[in-house]
């Protein structure tokens, strides 16, 4: 599957996902003494989507369903247990030597059953609603993760810690990641926010809206987003709401398949004051992964916009 479509099917299936009923909560474990039908084995969580699930206490055979989890596995140290992830799944190189469990939106689930795994992780960025609840419907112990946000992705990385029996080490990438975000804090202090548009996707125009991973990741590195006030996921933007806001910055990710067209060769774009101005920045794929290491994305824009405050 090409990475562009990949991009766009992740933006797509967020909002089905979301659309279906799904919260953005997710909590800690309950206790014992709370756990209806959890066992000496087993412990019961909440998990992203509100659901109640019973999971193995120390889990050895790990299915990852989305690359951010199979990121987030690898930088808690539990890749050794991993046994199966999808063909997205590319960082870090080792990976490609993980059985493939089939793609992000169309698991293999006669593949995963002969896997015999005793947890399987799931997220709703870019997972199938019904796909996911297939595999819990076939009695695998499912965890769903929702990282919509900064906030989200800490609490995600805290509760795969707690149930792949890495509590340290979540308490050591959590305090890692929060100290890398201070810092670009630190760096970015007195500037006003830069006011950009990103663009999900080209043709038809996408933009993240309010409730959006990307839409916190910009305002973390010191950017207003123009579609973030609206509410929703990845509404269709127009050109004409763009030329009437006319923003200083404008940003995407690369999609090698199907890259942005030279905006200073369209009409109505090329009189935008970031494409005068030569303000036209393609990030790296990272700042669209809901795992550990959007943080490099935060660091990346910070630099790309304020060259001067890294020197």
């Amino acid at each position: 599957m090409p990475r562009a479509v990949f991009h766009f099917l992740i933006a797509l299936q967020a909002i089905l996902f979301f659309a279906a009923g799904c919260t953005n909560r997710q909590f800690p474990a309950l206790r014992d003494s709370d756990a209806r039908g959890a066992t000496a084995d087993t412990i019961s969580y909440h998990d992203g989507i509100g659901r109640q699930v019973n999971l193995p206490r120390h889990p050895r055979r790990i299915i990852s369903l989305a690359p951010n989890v199979t990121e987030t596995i690898y930088l808690l140290g539990a890749n050794d247990r991993l046994i199966g992830v999808t063909s997205q799944c590319d960082w870090p190189a080792d990976t490609a030597n993980k059985p493939k469990i089939g793609d992000l939106l169309n698991p293999n689930y006669e593949l995963i059953l002969a896997s015999r795994p005793d947890l399987i992780i799931a997220s709703t960025a870019g997972n199938d609603r019904a796909a996911v609840l297939k595999l819990s419907d076939l009695g695998l112990p499912v965890f769903v993760t929702a990282p919509r946000s900064s906030e989200k992705i800490i609490e995600t990385v805290q509760s795969m810690g707690a149930i792949v029996d890495c509590t340290e080490r979540a308490g050591q990438l959590v305090s890692e990641m929060k100290m890398r975000l201070t810092e670009v804090q630190q760096r970015l202090a007195g500037l006003p926010p830069v006011r950009a548009l990103f663009i999900t996707w080209f043709d038809p125009l996408l933009a993240p809206g309010r409730d959006t991973f990307e839409t916190d990741v910009l305002r973390q590195a010191g950017v207003q987003s123009i579609s973030g006030g609206i509410e929703g996921f990845y509404p269709r933007y127009s050109l004409e709401q763009i030329i009437a806001q006319d923003p200083e910055v404008i940003l995407t990710v690369a999609h090698k398949a199907k890259p942005l067209p030279d905006l200073t060769r369209l009409a109505g774009w090329r009189h935008l004051s970031a494409v005068r101005n030569g303000r036209v920045y393609i990030l790296s794929e990272v700042f669209q992964h809901p795992s550990p290491r959007y943080v490099e994305a935060v660091e990346e824009l910070a630099h790309k916009l304020h060259p001067e405050r890294y020197r």
